[in-house]
């Protein structure tokens, strides 16, 4: 029978690892749990803005969303231009019920939003947006009823804000309060655990989804990390990196529906899907990851 062993085994294996024929894609399918609200499943872990979408990198794009989607990813954020590389692999792949696309809308006047995620569904193949995120905090804060319209309109199921810098964390409360988003994206990590005291808590007794980005605080925690030997009783936890490390100590947080990994790289993908499999740390392992953290740092 395939196991995780296998998985990981495959995952260190090459970059070309996008397929492993000895491992069933049932027994490496990660973990999902409800969105608030609605129940529908979505994956724990997601791809954030690859450079390859970026870029425009169709191929190396398609090899990237096919590797996540083998192993059962779903959630791609995607802004600026990277909304329509991945929008033409979903067209092209016929993948709208597979993938749960994160739609980032720059635009504040109501017009200009519909027009600007007009082009996006256009690209995608048309059909109804699976989430419209904004960075425009405060315009949501004033006026939650132009976020509203958009699901109202069909152009999109669930609409929320997204930001990584904690000055933000009181208005992102206030929506939450106010009942107005069906997601935040916030930062969260092993090095920025803040949002735990009352950003993460509160949405989860307001029923509000959440997905954390900055896992790895754009590479800073690796350079802390590195040459040091991952604690051996990481294993009690199906841990095998120090990837794994700081990605099951978010997603062992109740309130989190989905942490964000930004990578183009293959053997890196795999590494962090692996944190989506096996047992997670419980609330004792939790403080004694972030005591080994502290020591470091």
């Amino acid at each position: 029978m395939s196991s995780r062993r296998e998985f990981i085994q495959c995952a260190g294996a090459s970059a070309i690892a996008l397929a492993c024929p000895a491992v069933a894609e049932v027994a490496t399918r990660i973990a999902s749990r409800p969105i608030p609200g609605t129940g529908e499943r979505l994956p724990i872990v997601g791809l954030g803005n690859s450079s390859v979408f970026r870029e425009g990198d169709v191929a190396r794009t398609r090899d990237l969303l096919t590797l996540f989607m083998k192993h059962g990813g779903a959630y791609v954020d995607t802004a600026g231009r990277s909304r329509f590389t991945v929008a033409q692999f979903v067209r092209e792949k016929n993948v709208h019920d597979r993938l749960f696309v994160g739609t980032y809308v720059g635009a504040t006047d109501p017009q200009e939003m519909r027009k600007e995620l007009a082009s996006v569904q256009e690209a995608q193949g048309g059909g109804t947006l699976d989430l419209v995120l904004t960075r425009n905090i405060g315009d949501y804060v004033d006026n939650p009823w132009k976020y509203r319209q958009l699901k109202d309109a069909g152009i999109t199921r669930y609409i929320g804000v997204a930001r990584s810098q904690a000055r933000f964390y009181e208005p992102m409360m206030q929506l939450i309060e106010a009942r107005v988003v069906d997601f935040v994206q916030v930062n969260y990590s092993l090095l920025e655990p803040e949002s735990d005291r009352r950003v993460l808590p509160t949405a989860r007794d307001k029923g509000v989804a959440v997905i954390t980005n900055r896992p790895f605080i754009n590479g800073e925690y690796f350079s802390i990390v590195r040459d040091r030997e991952l604690p051996y009783w990481a294993a009690e936890f199906d841990c095998d990196s120090w990837a794994q490390f700081t990605l099951k100590f978010i997603l062992s947080n109740p309130a989190v529906n989905c942490v964000l990994t930004e990578t183009s790289n293959l053997k890196h993908a795999l590494d962090n899907l692996g944190a989506g499999l096996g047992r997670l740390p419980d609330e004792s392992m939790r403080r004694r990851m972030l005591e080994v953290i502290r020591e470091i740092v």
